[in-house]
């Protein structure tokens, strides 16, 4: 059985998120619905991690591994839940991958840039692979969410992120970064599409923006790190 997390665990990891898109959907303009957003994502049940699947897919355009390899690879996930996801995330997108004739480059295999926003706090940019469109090296982040649950704002806040930590690098000078969303179609428990977002076709925060987002998010982890806390001890107290 996994082990739960401790209350450092749990806090530490809102100061380290797991991934640019989980800190992203944590933020909003106002700090109390930001420090709610943080306070739900740290007590909730653990959620299911779908990296394994990114990485298989990462192999797919850069490795150039078969379709039917990856398949085999998604087989061999654990987890039955993610195991399901991870095929329906590869029905849609790889015929899309083949179609759009992406193929990744290796030397940008497993890039991550982690970037501090203040108070200890880092967020980690992570492209799932990078490709080579028209002479322009473009970063491509998959988010394989079964729906787009970001608001405007936060879409915002995603491709400002990725523009300035990625795009303003010296090798991506001139380029622009994909956002690779695949949610299930309406009203289906497994059929997905492809749904592509441009960065610098994208509406961005500007510096003050961006700047006030920082400051609202450790403003809302002061404030919703003593919730946490109390809400962890109550239930141990409970459990015990």
């Amino acid at each position: 059985m996994k082990k739960s997390k401790t209350a450092q665990e749990r806090v530490e990891e809102m100061r380290r998120p797991p991934s640019l898109a989980n800190w992203v959907r944590l933020n909003d303009r106002r700090r109390d619905e930001t420090t709610l957003r943080i306070t739900r994502f740290a007590l909730a049940k653990p959620r299911h991690a779908l990296a394994q699947i990114y990485r298989l897919v990462a192999d797919y355009v850069t490795l150039g591994v078969s379709a039917a390899t990856t398949r085999s690879g998604i087989n061999l996930i654990l987890d039955p839940l993610v195991r399901k996801l991870g095929h329906e995330i590869a029905t849609a997108l790889l015929p899309w991958l083949d179609k759009n004739g992406i193929k990744g480059l290796r030397a940008f295999d497993g890039m991550i840039e982690r970037y501090p926003i203040g108070r200890n706090i880092t967020i980690p940019v992570r492209p799932t692979f990078v490709y080579n469109r028209e002479g322009k090296l473009t970063p491509v982040f998959i988010i394989g969410w079964s729906s787009v649950s970001l608001s405007d704002f936060q879409k915002r806040l995603l491709a400002t992120m990725i523009q300035r930590v990625i795009l303003t690098q010296e090798d991506f000078e001139g380029s622009d970064a994909l956002i690779l969303f695949v949610p299930r179609l309406r009203f289906s428990k497994s059929v997905r599409e492809v749904r592509e977002v441009w960065v610098n076709k994208t509406w961005l925060l500007t510096d003050d923006e961006l700047r006030r987002q920082f400051d609202c998010y450790g403003n809302a982890l002061d404030d919703a790190v003593p919730i946490i806390l109390r809400e962890l001890a109550a239930r141990k107290g409970v459990a015990e």
